[in-house]
């Protein structure tokens, strides 16, 4: 069923998503790929700025995948986040290009309270987390994926914006 002045695909709810340590992320994954990308761009235990991100330096493969969302701090505190940048590959993946769009305006009901909800706990953590979920596709029914969220910032202390990876990962038994 559509969800008026969210998209005009018609699809499910989310399926489920887990968060997950790095550990639990396989060594061939794009996200842990996305995760040495991001901490390579600065020193630890400095937090990489927005500045320090070039798209142009992003691994090709890992590029498509990727997305970049600013956070956007309301007067009572509450946060959303703005899609600045979504790599062609993602865009395919979720079926819509949420480019310069709120988190809180193009999610459904559901899919908000999960997408806030990741996107809050990596700004009020300052480090980066991971997910592995499954989440519905008109075509093939879901796809399962390896999700990776970085924070930057622009003082190295406040999360300003996100980087965001979201990949398939093999059809297997959701744990």
């Amino acid at each position: 069923m559509a969800h008026p002045g969210h998209h005009s695909l018609k699809r499910p709810e989310f399926l489920f998503l887990k968060r997950v340590t790095l550990d639990e992320v396989p060594e061939d994954s794009l996200t842990r790929t996305a995760y040495q990308f991001w901490r390579g761009l600065i020193m630890e235990p400095a937090l990489p700025a927005r500045t320090d991100f070039k798209p142009e330096a992003v691994p090709r493969k890992v590029l498509p995948w990727v997305f970049l969302v600013d956070v956007i701090r309301a007067p009572d505190s509450t946060l959303d986040y703005r899609y600045r940048l979504n790599g062609t590959s993602n865009v395919s993946l979720v079926g819509r290009d949420p480019t310069g769009k709120l988190a809180s305006e193009i999610f459904a009901k559901t899919e908000r309270r999960f997408m806030l909800d990741s996107f809050n706990m990596t700004v009020q953590e300052k480090a980066p987390t991971f997910w592995v979920g499954a989440v519905p596709h008109d075509r093939i029914d879901q796809i399962n994926i390896w999700r990776g969220l970085f924070p930057l910032a622009s003082d190295r202390e406040n999360i300003d914006h996100i980087l965001g990876i979201a990949v398939p990962r093999p059809n297997e038994t959701a744990t």
